[in-house]
């Protein structure tokens, strides 16, 4: 009876591991709670981010590690605690990041990066490992890049989201910043659903000329981000020399690219760069500011779009307010860059079947997003949101009554290039102008 009594028990014992072993293979195929920071950028209202250092010489350090990261490109963060709406997260990363906006940025709102898991493994903010704070740098109205940003991920289009929070230094108000993500591994597999392929930045000088087979010779033109031990740079090389194939017709020459990138999401974002203006593109003035991505699943290039702070024509050494509104809608002629761009020259310049599809984009995108009651309600909408936080922010660049001047008009002077930053409503309406006469000109001599 006894033994009898044990086998049962055992038995029960036995089912209720298995059972506890079927509820654990349950919840590991429910959804994560992780919703990779939708309902962060979604929320209309401004958020609120802390970021309490406990060193005392903490600027010191964040300054060194950025002259590191600079000069050998050695990326040390410092630790912090950081409070996002209430939520703590404790020994996170944060380190200074940018350029331009680091560097010529006057007084201490400098642009920051938060690593979330920098110190602990595995700590992440609903699913995000990094968020970026940048500072609005030449921009009075401090919504130019959001309003770029909101735009490329309103057509569908890979690129950061992004949001606005009042952000703290030691319970010190730092000022107003723009918070958007990183293109990581994060980004890749809510975009892509797969991050295994190479990530290539497209800097310094990303033009895709090519020079050759051997992958070192593209070593000092772009950033390989990922797969670093691999290192094996072969598909781009070879991306790179189809672009440049002058051997194949033009219908050719499309059918090769189509089966070799995403072409039309690549002449999206390049169609947005042209209208609003964001002149700091690869199809623009400088063959920055993008990444690459070779997709493992579609085994498709993918054009990445970031950093639009110069979006509305915010800066340019080189052209008054007049001919920056009436920029060539397919390769914008007098720019400062003045090396070959044969993915931009082979495309727009000269191929005429993608020349047409372009010219159909931009129309649409028109129809859309830029006329002027859309534009001009969406910057009212934003303009009302930040206004009391902009008014609060000491650390901002440019004035208040700047701020709200440049939400309609030219802040400096038109005439003298570098020294003039058009308004975002007059801009629109006279690029917009510009771009429906250029559009109509082109479908005449392209046979439409």
């Amino acid at each position: 009876m006894f033994k009898k009594y044990i086998l049962f028990t055992g038995l029960i014992s036995l089912l209720a591991i298995a059972s506890s072993f079927a509820q654990a293979v349950d919840a590991s195929k429910k959804p994560s709670k992780k919703d990779y920071g939708k309902s962060f950028f979604e929320k209309d209202s401004i958020h609120v981010i802390r970021i309490n250092f406990t060193q005392c010489n903490f600027w010191d350090s964040l300054t060194t590690n950025k002259k590191l990261l600079d000069s050998l490109e050695i990326s040390n963060y410092l630790q912090a605690n950081v409070i996002i709406d209430n939520k703590k997260f404790f020994s996170t990363g944060v380190r200074f990041k940018g350029e331009s906006s680091y560097d010529f940025y006057p007084g201490k709102k400098k642009p920051f990066r938060i690593k979330f898991n920098k110190f602990i493994k595995g700590q992440d903010f609903k699913g995000l490992e990094e968020l970026n704070l940048t500072n609005n740098f030449k921009d009075p109205s401090m919504m130019r890049e959001k309003l770029y940003l909101d735009l490329l991920n309103k057509e569908g289009l890979p690129a950061p989201r992004a949001t606005y929070a009042k952000v703290y230094i030691n319970d010190k108000y730092w000022g107003l910043y723009l918070v958007n993500e990183s293109i990581d591994k994060v980004f890749l597999e809510t975009r892509f659903k797969t991050s295994s392929g190479n990530l290539f930045q497209g800097e310094p000088q990303a033009n895709f000329v090519y020079v050759g087979n051997e992958p070192m010779k593209y070593w000092n033109r772009y950033v390989l981000k990922n797969n670093l031990k691999k290192n094996d740079w072969t598909d781009l090389v070879k991306f790179i020399r189809m672009v440049n194939d002058t051997t194949l017709s033009q219908e050719e020459y499309l059918r090769k690219l189509e089966a070799t990138m995403n072409l039309d999401k690549c002449l999206r974002a390049w169609a947005i760069n042209n209208i609003i203006g964001n002149i700091d593109a690869y199809n623009m003035f400088y063959p920055h500011n993008f990444f690459i991505f070779h997709d493992s699943i579609s085994t498709k290039w993918q054009w990445i779009s970031l950093d639009g702070n110069y979006a509305f024509a915010a800066w340019n050494p080189v052209m008054p307010l007049h001919q920056l509104e009436n920029l060539d809608i397919l390769v914008p002629d007098s720019v400062p860059y003045k090396e070959p761009r044969p993915l931009l020259e082979k495309t727009l310049g000269e191929n005429k079947f993608i020349q047409k599809r372009y010219l159909s984009i931009m129309t649409e995108l028109l129809r859309k997003y830029f006329n002027e009651e859309t534009m001009n309600q969406q910057i009212d909408s934003i303009a009302l949101r930040i206004r009391v936080s902009v008014y609060a922010d000491v650390n901002k660049m440019y004035s208040n009554t700047e701020f709200d001047t440049n939400i309609n008009t030219t802040v400096g002077d038109p005439l003298d290039p570098g020294n003039f930053i058009p308004g975002l409503k007059s801009f629109i309406a006279a690029r917009r102008k510009s771009i429906e006469k250029q559009i109509d000109e082109l479908n005449k001599k392209l046979g439409d």
